[in-house]
């Protein structure tokens, strides 16, 4: 499977925070971040599964890059921090 770049990385990192901000969903996402961290590339094969359906509502590249995203519990982690961070004005 493809890696992405560092930069489209961080871009689609930003993009997922500010997205679960914005839906005031930012605790429950920690929650579930931290306690499935272990379980990461289980999530990944079934976001792998669900990508037709998650590629209606965000697009082909964006579904596919959100499985590459979180098949990595190290982009889960930053993830995880970026989302504990307070939220950039």
């Amino acid at each position: 499977m493809d890696e992405l770049p560092a930069a489209r990385r961080q871009e689609l990192m930003e993009r997922v925070c500010a997205q679960l901000r914005a839906w005031n969903l930012r605790e429950p996402a920690l929650v579930l971040l931290n306690m499935h961290l272990p379980l990461a590339l289980v999530g990944s094969q079934f976001l792998l599964v669900a990508e037709p359906f998650l590629g209606i509502f965000t697009g082909e590249r964006a579904a596919r890059e959100l499985v590459w995203l979180f098949q990595d519990p190290r982009n889960i982690e930053q993830l995880a921090l970026q989302l504990e961070q307070p939220a950039e004005s």
